[in-house]
């Protein structure tokens, strides 16, 4: 009953997406259909719906009838009621039909053009042509590239209109999308739904996408029209996995403690260049752990020996600061500690060692130079 449009540069899907999604169903629930697509095969459309649908009785399918373009410029093509409000219906469309007329603006252009009155008749009236039988509304599907160019009278009674877009620039030539609008405007208020479909390559012998039902082949004449071409892309799409690569390894690193410690001076210097007692430097483990030494894994014990007092930084060499329950003194690496502050956190004779580690109860406190 409505009157849909579908608009679309040349070779977009327009036709096809009348061909599957009108004409076959169409055809399927027995209705007939009246359409000027070139190379319109109802034989094969046939078999198409016996092959898809092979629970369906064939004598049920409805028909096609292909007209001429000189055809559709008659005035009796559509049926129509005259002034006296009398109904037409020796015409070439029938009541009940579905009217799909390919490059619509050829019959009835924005301009330079008057529409007959029997097809103004038709395009306001043709919900009163019914089918006696099936008791179904005649239906009109117009195919355009814009909807500018199609007369004014028409555009105002459009129900819904499609816009197909074949996805050319992305390289996915199987790929087109179809947008709905309400009414003839295509603006962003009367959107209905985008979806993105692909061509079905069974659906292309049941028409011509060419004149006369002939065939050929389309090709870009700008290798640029595919952004994907353009080396620049790729060369940047290299560059940026790249870089988030050589970031994730660096942060792993940082934060993982995969880096080497730099020498550190045996634990007898640096007790005796920083003034620490002797019994400090006399600590068990010695004063500085060995360089190499990774970041404490998460299921390492915590130390009821060590804390963290502090750091100490001396002739250029930075230590972290370590204390026991008698007040002995160690230092190790700041690279075998994670963080800083009170936060800070590394891993000595197999254990985690904190601001918080060591033993429950007072420490006695140790000299340590600042």
């Amino acid at each position: 009953m409505p009157i849909n449009v579908y608009t679309g540069l040349m070779g977009s899907g327009k036709s096809y997406e009348v061909v599957s999604e009108v004409i076959l169903p169409a055809v399927r629930v027995g209705r007939r259909v009246v359409t000027n697509v070139d190379g319109i095969n109802e034989a094969a459309i046939v078999d198409y719906l016996q092959a898809k649908y092979p629970d369906d009785n064939p004598a049920a399918y409805g028909s096609i009838l292909h007209v001429e373009n000189a055809q559709v410029f008659l005035p009796d093509f559509f049926p129509y009621y005259d002034d006296g409000k009398s109904a037409h219906t020796d015409t070439i469309v029938q009541p009940g039909d579905l009217v799909a007329i390919d490059e619509g603006w050829r019959f009835w252009p924005a301009a330079g053009a008057k529409i007959h009155k029997h097809h103004q008749s038709f395009f306001l009236e043709h919900r009163h042509f019914i089918d006696p039988v099936t008791k179904v509304a005649c239906d009109l599907v117009l195919m355009i590239q814009d909807m500018g160019t199609l007369n004014r009278f028409i555009k105002n009674v459009v129900a819904f209109n499609f816009r197909t877009h074949k996805k050319v620039s992305l390289g996915m030539t199987n790929t087109y999308s179809v947008q709905m609008w309400e009414g003839h405007k295509q603006v962003k208020a009367a959107l209905l739904s985008t979806s993105i479909r692909k061509y079905k390559k069974e659906i292309f012998p049941l028409y011509s996408s060419f004149k006369g039902g002939g065939s050929g082949v389309i090709v870009n004449a700008d290798a640029r029209q595919n952004v994907f071409a353009s080396g620049k892309l790729w060369l940047f799409i290299a560059g940026v996995i790249f870089m988030f690569g050589a970031s994730a390894y660096l942060v792993s690193r940082f934060f993982g403690g995969a880096a080497k410690s730099p020498a550190l001076p045996s634990s007898g210097a640096a007790a005796s260049s920083s003034g620490v007692s002797a019994a400090g430097a006399a600590s068990p483990a010695g004063a500085a752990s060995s360089p190499g030494i990774t970041s404490p894994p998460g299921g390492a014990p915590f130390s009821d020996v060590w804390r963290v007092a502090g750091s100490y930084t001396a002739r250029g060499a930075s230590w972290v600061v370590l204390v026991d329950p008698q007040g002995r003194v160690r230092l190790e690496s700041p690279s075998v500690f994670q963080n800083g502050g009170l936060v800070q956190i590394g891993e000595v004779d197999g254990a985690r060692v904190s601001s918080f580690t060591g033993p429950a109860g007072p420490v006695h406190s140790s000299v340590v130079p600042k």
